[in-house]
Formats: structure tokens, C-alpha cells, sequence
């Protein structure tokens, strides 16, 4: 029976990649930035790519929620939720109309990069996905990735390695500063792969960058709770001076939009701006959600161990008058 079923295992993972890499192949132009005139909030880009790897996580995903909640019994309902809402949020950036509209306007270029950024990966990792992924597979396939992530495996200290607080930040950020050079920007405007490049390098140093402030896997000391707001007031804080810089700059740093095609009278100057203002409040927004959660944890934790010291205080009180 386990023989069969990993052999079954073996060939979805082949079938799964065969049929991905072939899709791809059959798409790369389909997705291409293009400046035409028609209807963009029309065109959805059906890339078989993206599509085929959120249908099959969500998939691997259900199955396993199903297998937990028949197994345990009980499970936290917002994760799939959570979950859910985070493939939307992929979806909606790489495959909506939203994907054409950043051809033209560099507002909706950032809308498109923040779900990349500030969406879906801290919804991703609330909903603590991991365990529930592993047991989406088959059984043979979930024993192997398991033993690659235990305690010792190379893959598991790349991981501490790149979830601790200064390694996060600064691939977070300089991924963040780097991509948004002209020159950098310009390329990925101009080229579908270095676009796809710069979109999975926005996604993955993301999932680091938020990897230590929601630690889905363990909860940490409470002390780090004031060290992991001070780390995301720096975040904001250069998030602040790049869409800053890029919101107040009177040159047009990306050329490529001072060519395209204008939509709803927007000037390139007008557009640049609010581009910078999207950046911006959107940042902030999850940044500040993101601080008032750890100092409602960093006063739980006190209103707690101040209950605590009371309770024990009567308690001892309690014992000397029966002495």
C-alpha cells in the first residue's frame, strides 16, 4: 500500500512539473508589459504558470486542513482564511487586470508590488501554512520533506540563518532599494523575465522579512517584542524616505512612463507622485498594524505578570497569617 502510494506521490510531483515548465513555455509573451490603447481593466492574463502552482497549493493546502481538522478534531479557522486571502492577493497582483494597468501607471505598478510585499506574505505566514501543507502529501513525500527540515539539515539552518532580525531586514531592504533604481525599474519594465525575477525576489525576501516578527512556528520571549518594534519602526522609516524620494522627486525617474500610454488624464509627473503615495500608506498601514499588535502582546504580557505577582503575594500573605 505505501509502495503504491509513493509511487502515486512521485508522479503528481513529475506530472505537476512537467506541466508547469510547458505552460510556461507556452506564455511568456502573454504577460509581457505591451502600451496598447484598448481596454486594460478588461485583460486578464491567464499565465497557466501562476495559476497551476496556486491551484495546486491551495489544493495541497485543503486537503491537508481537511486531514488535521478529521484527525485533531479542531482547528483555527481564520488560517484558511488567511491563507485563502493571501493566494487571492498573488492572484490578483500577477494575474488580474492589474498586471496590464502597471504597463501604464506606476500607481498601479505599486499597488501590484505591495500585495506582493505587505499582503500576502504576512497573511501567509499568520496562517502558519507549513504543517498543514505537509500533511496535504502523500505520506512518503511528507516523510522526506520532513527530513529535510529537521533540527540539523542544511536547509533548516539556512533558514535560522535567514530568519534572524539584521540578515531579514537587510535583504528586505536592499531587494526593496535595488529593484527600485531607474535602472533596475527600467529592465524590469522592458523585459517579462526580469519583471517575473523582480517580482519572486519582492515575494521571497518578504516572507523573510516578516518571518521574525510573526514567528508562526514558536511563539518568542517577551522581551523580543520591544526588539521586534523597534525593527519595523526601521522599516518604516526607510520605506518612508524611498517612497519619499520617489513621491517628491520633480524629475521623472521611470522614462518608461513618460512613453505610455496616459490613462484618466493622469501627467507622469501626477502619476510618479501618487505611485509614491501608495507606497507609502500602504506601508505604514501594515507597519503600524504590524507595532499596535506587539505593543497590545508587550501589555498583555505585563498585565499578566503583574496579576501573577499579586496572586502569589496574597498567596504568601495568606501563609504567614496562618503561621
Amino acid at each position: 500500500m505505501r509502495h503504491a502510494e509513493r509511487r502515486s506521490s512521485k508522479k503528481e510531483l513529475i506530472i505537476f512539473l512537467a506541466a508547469t515548465l510547458f505552460l510556461t513555455c507556452l506564455t511568456p509573451q502573454s504577460h509581457a508589459h505591451v502600451a496598447a490603447g484598448d481596454n486594460v481593466l478588461a485583460h486578464w492574463h491567464w499565465r497557466w504558470d501562476v495559476v497551476s502552482v496556486l491551484l495546486v497549493f491551495g489544493t495541497i493546502y485543503s486537503r491537508g486542513w481537511l486531514r488535521l481538522r478529521k484527525i485533531a478534531g479542531v482547528t483555527k479557522l481564520f488560517q484558511p482564511v488567511f491563507y485563502g486571502l493571501a493566494l487571492g492577493a498573488i492572484g490578483c497582483a500577477l494575474v488580474s487586470p492589474l498586471d496590464d494597468l502597471a504597463s501604464y501607471l506606476l500607481i498601479a505598478h505599486m499597488v501590484q508590488h505591495e500585495l506582493l510585499m505587505m499582503i500576502a506574505p504576512p497573511l501567509i505566514l499568520l496562517a502558519n501554512p507549513l504543517p498543514t501543507l505537509l500533511w496535504g502529501l502523500g505520506e512518503n513525500l511528507r516523510s522526506q520533506i520532513s527530513r529535510l527540515l529537521t533540527r540539523d539539515s542544511i536547509i533548516r539552518q539556512v533558514v535560522n540563518f535567514q530568519g534572524r532580525m539584521p540578515v531579514a531586514w537587510s535583504l528586505y531592504v536592499v531587494n526593496l532599494w535595488v529593484w527600485h533604481h531607474p535602472a533596475f525599474y527600467e529592465a524590469a519594465l522592458r523585459d517579462s523575465w526580469i519583471h517575473d525575477i523582480e517580482h519572486i525576489l519582492f515575494f521571497l525576501t518578504a516572507l523573510v522579512f516578516w518571518w521574525p516578527v510573526i514567528r508562526p512556528v514558536s511563539r518568542p520571549a517577551p522581551l523580543q517584542d520591544g526588539i521586534r518594534i523597534f525593527y519595523l519602526f526601521l522599516a518604516a522609516t526607510q520605506d518612508a524616505i524611498l517612497s519619499g524620494l520617489i513621491a517628491l522627486s520633480s524629475k521623472i525617474l521611470y522614462p518608461h512612463y513618460e512613453t505610455a500610454l496616459r490613462l484618466w488624464n493622469l501627467t507622469p509627473q501626477e502619476d510618479q507622485t501618487g505611485g509614491g503615495i501608495v507606497m507609502f500608506a500602504v506601508g505604514s498601514m501594515t507597519y503600524l498594524i504590524a507595532i499596535l499588535a506587539l505593543v497590545n502582546a508587550l501589555l498583555g504580557e505585563g498585565k499578566h505578570k503583574g496579576s501573577t505577582k499579586r496572586a502569589l503575594g496574597n498567596g504568601t500573605e495568606k501563609v504567614k497569617d496562618g503561621i
